[in-house]
């Protein structure tokens, strides 16, 4: 019995090489075809359980100084199933104005909508008259809560300022902005959420309305 002749010797090198190339190719593609298809089918499986998908995002904490609000607020309470833009500052700079400016724009283009706009403040001025006139003169009508030991930063995962979270209609983060927040396109964000709220067709929504009030917890009333 005779061996069988090699014929790969017959054909030039460059065919070989490129039919070698085009099989790898091949095989790549297959790859992340199945890739692909595992993880659509990964999306078509159950929703996670609300504790896992809430696990990157708390809820404001406590024994804070609110403005424009004359009781603290909650993700799951005044502001449920609304879109929370939440700006993470320390109104001083120049940047802050021109960004609590254009939140103000935002809010008042979906002043219908279930849309919420807080600023969070890190500061360490104690005088609370010296806040609020802080928060008066910038003209910041929405609310805004005192963070003067980074508690509310932390809560949220924000170790910088400033920082932008905004959060979907059930208090799930779906954009982080550190810089150059101010070219994205934040109405269009926002609409994709609010749309997204539609189709859940939710009908009883308490749309959340800042009331240009103050609340000061007791301890720190007290403490003055």
């Amino acid at each position: 019995m005779t061996d069988p002749e090699d014929y790969s010797q017959d054909l030039p090198r460059s065919s070989l090489s490129r039919r070698r190339t085009r099989s790898t190719i091949l095989f790549l593609a297959v790859m992340v075809a199945v890739a692909f298809l595992i993880g659509f089918l990964f999306d078509l499986g159950p929703e996670p359980a609300a504790d896992d998908v809430l696990s990157d995002v708390g809820d404001f904490p406590a024994g804070h100084i609110w403005f424009n609000t004359s009781e603290p607020l909650s993700l799951y309470d005044q502001l449920s199933r609304h879109v929370v833009v939440i700006f993470f500052c320390s109104l001083e700079t120049l940047s802050d104005l021109e960004y609590c400016r254009r939140l103000e724009e935002l809010q008042e283009e979906f002043r219908e909508q279930p849309l919420a706009v807080i600023a969070s403040v890190q500061t360490s001025e104690t005088s609370v008259d010296q806040l609020w006139d802080t928060v008066k003169d910038w003209g910041v009508e929405f609310p805004v809560i005192i963070d003067n030991q980074g508690t509310v930063s932390r809560r949220f995962n924000v170790s910088t300022t400033p920082a932008l979270l905004v959060l979907d209609a059930r208090a799930r983060v779906s954009a982080r902005f550190f810089i150059g927040w101010d070219r994205a396109d934040l109405s269009g964000i926002v609409e994709d959420l609010l749309q997204q709220l539609r189709a859940m067709r939710y009908t009883d929504i308490r749309i959340f309305r800042p009331d240009g009030e103050r609340y000061i917890p007791e301890s720190i009333s007290n403490g003055n």
